[in-house]
């Protein structure tokens, strides 16, 4: 092997990318999720007050860019959480509200990026239970492979890759596997939120925020029908 062979592998350049987070698969679901085990599983889980702001929308100081992040993250994601719930089959539907989302808010993986990344992981956890229709995500992870790379970090790129492939940062997996899981106690589901929150400056709050909009559209379609 020549030198400069020997120098090109060794370069960080030639090293395979990883995303921040160690990512994986998401366990088997052990059978169909009931609407009342995500009820339940909701009041028991601590949600901090960032995590709520990106639920509600509503948060941060007035007329921040904070604030402003808020109310668009809201009214992207819960866009998204309409079309999954609806069965919405169409890449191309999914495309506007995602685009809108990657590269938002600051961090090595920006607000948006996490919102997508845990909301994908939770859509493939409510498919496997028979809550969502697994082609609608499919066809979710199906736009995050798609979303330009110059958009977002490289991190957050990275992230969003491994999400479009079915793996999750393991501190994610780990609560998305939990809730609605019949078999699992409100004690293990406390204390993997609290591992998941506590991940970065504020990246696992946007995670635990993407999934749990996810499940509360559930929640609020079955108390409406």
């Amino acid at each position: 092997m020549r030198i400069q062979d020997l120098e090109s592998l060794l370069s960080p350049a030639a090293a395979t990318p990883r995303p921040p987070l160690s990512c994986r698969d998401l366990d088997p679901v052990p059978g169909p999720i009931s609407r009342a085990t995500l009820v339940l599983d909701l009041s028991s889980l601590p949600v901090p007050t960032r995590t709520r702001a990106l639920l509600s929308g509503e948060g941060g100081a007035p007329d921040s860019v904070e604030s402003r992040v808020f109310r668009w993250a809201h009214a992207r994601v819960g866009s998204l959480v309409e079309k999954l719930l609806s069965g919405e089959l169409r890449v191309a539907a999914y495309r506007p509200d995602a685009a809108g989302l990657t590269g938002l808010g600051p961090g090595l993986t920006p607000t948006g990026d996490d919102l997508l990344v845990g909301l994908s992981a939770m859509a493939r956890r409510l498919a496997g239970g028979g809550l969502v229709e697994i082609r609608a995500a499919v066809a979710l992870s199906t736009v995050l492979a798609g979303l330009p790379a110059e958009e977002t970090t490289p991190a957050a790129h990275l992230l969003l890759r491994e999400a479009s492939e079915g793996r999750f940062p393991a501190v994610l997996a780990t609560v998305v596997e939990l809730i609605g899981n019949p078999h699992a106690d409100a004690e293990s589901l406390r204390s993997a939120g609290a591992r998941l929150v506590a991940t970065g400056a504020h990246s696992g709050a946007d995670l635990l925020a993407g999934a749990l909009a996810l499940v509360q559209g559930v929640v609020d379609a079955r108390e409406s029908s």
